[in-house]
């Protein structure tokens, strides 16, 4: 089971994480085509920058702003939530054991490479007849057709046989890195095994490659047994997410704070930037790529920092109503749950990691949604009743 995100699956707390809540990753060169980019800033001296410095949390915008003036509450105890909870059948059972087979061939014998096929390979890479670094390795596994590599490498390897050795002459792409960009490179392939995924899974498959299981029928179940959990979870995250967004839907916000909207915009911006950066786009170019006009974006950004605002309304408004308070009994508890959850010895070290403002807004977030929750009225239903009732409508109105 996957550790719990920071946020919950809920709108507010989804966009508060994407702002607060960036990893760090590393460029990488070599012959793999696919990199990724560095999507942090970083400052050198470790500190925060003076913007980050000065920019006032959500608490603290709210203490400026009259939330009862702001919102009108609806209802948020007695709510009714449906629970959709999807069943497993057997051919998502299948599916997976299909996935495991691709991700676990076998050796094949008697014939040559084909596109799709795995081939363990030995491989030197020069340029001018000179090695260069992260262009050779032993004992690698590479799936013909993948585009792993650099064009015409796996291309090169169709047709070659168990112990047969190639010569590709290729060209890095421009743009590749700094270093290989355009560049003319010699690889000298050596093809160990050719391997390909069974069309049927066998017990002896599943001891071979499967850790801790050791038969077919034991793979299955544990596969069910997982994907049955899965979708539990994921129906208790959907029920909390319909049960916050019908409470916000419920309410009347009569005034949406220039503050609270704006942040909620750089917000959008952010996220789109980050968007844009995983493609190595600039920011107009990815408005552009997504069909937007810069008019439309600013738009979209618009919306969202309404839909911040009116959930950071809703959020306090309940809070204020119920005596929830940050730094209180109950928040110092949760507090100290995120410390043990997330392994941090201090409230600074969680905050140093996620940002105040993203731990303190999730915390109370969670105890708004669970207070919701504890006091809503919720009806478990399986999809396979809910499409069931669907059909009957639609029947019915035809």
């Amino acid at each position: 089971m996957k550790k719990r995100a920071v946020m919950t699956a809920l709108l507010l707390a989804v966009s508060i994480a994407a702002a607060g809540c960036k990893q760090k990753s590393e460029t990488t060169s070599g012959t793999d085509n696919q990199t990724e980019t560095n999507q942090t800033e970083e400052n050198t001296d470790g500190k925060e920058t003076e913007d980050e410095e000065e920019t006032p949390t959500t608490a603290e915008l709210l203490d400026d702003i009259d939330v009862a003036k702001c919102v009108t509450l609806g209802e948020y105890k007695g709510i009714k939530v449906e629970k959709t909870i999807e069943s497993v059948t057997d051919e998502d059972v299948e599916n997976e054991i299909q996935t495991a087979l691709a991700n676990y061939p076998v050796e094949v014998s008697g014939r040559s490479a084909q596109e799709g096929d795995t081939v363990n390979i030995d491989y030197v890479g020069k340029i001018d007849g000179e090695e260069f670094e992260g262009g050779s390795d032993q004992g690698a596994d590479l799936r013909l057709g993948s585009g792993q590599f650099i064009d015409g490498f796996e291309d090169g390897l169709i047709g070659a046989s168990k112990g047969e050795t190639r010569t590709l002459n290729l060209t890095f792409p421009e743009g590749y890195t700094e270093e290989l960009s355009g560049k003319e490179v010699e690889f000298t392939v050596t093809v160990n095994a050719i391997k390909a995924p069974l069309e049927e899974a066998t017990d002896e498959w599943v001891a071979a490659n499967i850790e801790g299981y050791y038969t077919l029928e034991e793979y299955k179940n544990h596969i069910r047994s997982e994907q049955e959990e899965n979708n539990q979870q994921s129906a208790e995250e959907q029920v909390k997410y319909t049960a916050w967004t019908t409470v916000v839907d419920g309410c009347t916000i009569n005034e949406y704070p220039e503050t609270l909207v704006e942040m909620g915009r750089n917000l959008y911006i952010e996220q789109a930037e980050m968007y844009a950066q995983y493609s190595a786009m600039e920011l107009s170019d990815f408005i552009e790529a997504a069909g937007l006009t810069q008019e439309e974006f600013d738009t979209n950004a618009d919306e969202y920092g309404k839909s911040i605002a009116a959930q950071a309304l809703v959020n306090q408004a309940i809070c204020d109503a119920e005596g929830f308070a940050i730094g209180d009994e109950a928040y110092q508890a949760a507090l100290q749950d995120m410390l043990t959850q997330y392994s941090c010895d201090t409230a600074e070290d969680l905050y140093s990691r996620y940002g105040q403002d993203n731990v303190e807004q999730s915390i109370m977030l969670d105890r708004v949604t669970q207070l919701i929750l504890e006091n809503a009225v919720i009806e478990e239903v399986s999809a396979d009743e809910e499409a069931s009732a669907d059909n009957e409508e639609g029947a019915e109105e035809e």
